[in-house]
């Protein structure tokens, strides 16, 4: 069905469109003065269309341990609550359950689609699959045995499972999730390399989050952990990178050679104390920079509206220019380049012949009236309640804030009974 919404505004192919028609199926066809030959027409009164927003770094399951263990570092974090609490907890329901919560904060904050990284990643697909986003779901690798598997081999055996089992499924594609440079190996790295390039998938990995990383890189190797990924190959192939926080004067000049595909999640590092990625720096080098919110247990929330006004901001006030990252910019950050460092072909902008991946922005509430610049008012002045409709391959998501491909209220029943058990 060939579908047409009017909006105030709509940001289509990289520029803002006053009082046109959208005109879409599967996939954009057009914008245009008239709903041409739509069957359905639908007008969105004091709005603004853009593309779905894309979160290139996740742990959608952990939306279940969201506030379990909060003001502490890192490797504490993990160590004494986090990862405890996965060994007593993880099941293929678990995180089922947890997912589908996550797909509502996702909805509600005009997300579109998720780079995950986690484990039981069949559950993960099927609840994206029922929720109607779209994915790149990664498949968890460790050097240690766990019930996942004994070694690398069973891990990348796993990940081919994980590819054949949604092969059919065009809005899930699969990477390959090495945890860490210190709880992976570069031998086992090289062999994610090239079980990637020949099975033609990502490989999405954390790099340089921590100072105690970097200080545990160089110990063990004599190298930082952007100098050690490089000499192994990782950056000549597809890869995205979350976190780099911690990075040296000829780091920043090897991710910008390289191009790296870089996902910033400010939040969370912020959250964490793990410290800032001064991304500004990235950019200019010749990086490509994108948004995670990483997972709620350490944001604590998957926003990506927030994400962008904090990014925006922050960054600002870090290099005391009040002209970095404009609003335009940051709003390019989660969907753009974010496509691009996912290698999604056809999405992360409303142009023709790309997937009809869109959400709708209200600007009738007390954050955005009065309305001067749409852009801006999204980045800086936008909140959840803003958003009132999401569209995925054309398939309405939420329509008029209410979620319509799944019930909400049975989500949140469910996550208030694992709440129960965790507690």
């Amino acid at each position: 069905m060939i579908k047409a919404i009017k909006a105030n505004y709509i940001y289509y192919n990289g520029r803002l469109e006053k009082d046109k028609y959208l005109i879409f199926s599967d996939k954009v066809i057009a914008i245009s003065e008239t709903p041409q030959n739509a069957e359905k027409i639908i007008h969105k009164a004091n709005s603004l269309i853009i593309p779905g927003l894309i979160n290139t770094h996740t742990h959608l399951p952990m939306s279940f341990f969201r506030g379990l263990a909060d003001d502490i570092p890192l490797m504490e974090w993990l160590q004494k609550h986090i990862w405890p609490a996965e060994t007593k907890h993880l099941t293929e329901e678990f995180v089922f359950d947890a997912t589908m919560l996550a797909a509502i904060e996702m909805i509600r904050s005009g997300t579109t689609c998720a780079n995950d990284m986690y484990f039981y990643s069949n559950s993960i697909g099927q609840a994206i699959q029922r929720s109607g986003l779209k994915a790149v779901l990664g498949a968890g690798i460790l050097d240690f045995p766990t019930k996942f598997g004994k070694n690398i081999d069973d891990y990348l055996s796993n990940a081919i499972k994980l590819k054949e089992m949604f092969e059919d499924d065009p809005k899930i594609k699969i990477a390959l999730s090495p945890h860490a440079p210190y709880t992976v190996s570069p031998e086992n790295y090289k062999k994610c390399i090239s079980y990637a390039e020949r099975y033609d998938m990502l490989i999405h990995t954390h790099l340089a989050e921590t100072v105690g990383e970097v200080e545990n890189i160089l110990n063990n190797y004599g190298k930082t952990p952007v100098q050690l990924m490089n000499d192994i190959g990782l950056f000549d192939t597809k890869t995205i990178v979350a976190h780099m926080v911690h990075l040296y004067d000829v780091d920043i000049e090897i991710i910008g050679k390289k191009n790296v595909n870089i996902s910033h999640c400010l939040e969370s590092n912020l959250k964490l104390g793990s410290g800032f990625a001064n991304i500004k720096k990235y950019i200019d080098a010749g990086a490509n920079v994108s948004l995670g919110t990483d997972g709620a247990a350490s944001n604590n929330d998957l926003d990506l509206l927030s994400e962008m006004s904090t990014v925006a901001k922050f960054h600002k006030g870090l290099n005391l220019d009040p002209t970095v990252l404009k609003a335009e910019e940051v709003l390019n950050l989660a969907t753009k380049n974010a496509a691009k460092g996912l290698y999604l072909p056809n999405c992360g902008e409303l142009k023709e012949g790309y997937d009809a991946d869109f959400a709708i922005i209200t600007f009738n509430n007390c954050f955005t009236t009065p309305l001067y610049n749409p852009i801006s008012h999204l980045i800086y002045s936008a909140k959840t309640e803003n958003v009132t409709d999401l569209y995925v391959c054309g398939k309405e998501i939420m329509s008029d804030s209410k979620i319509v491909s799944f019930d909400e209220e049975e989500v949140l029943e469910k996550a208030r009974w694992w709440g129960n058990k965790i507690r």
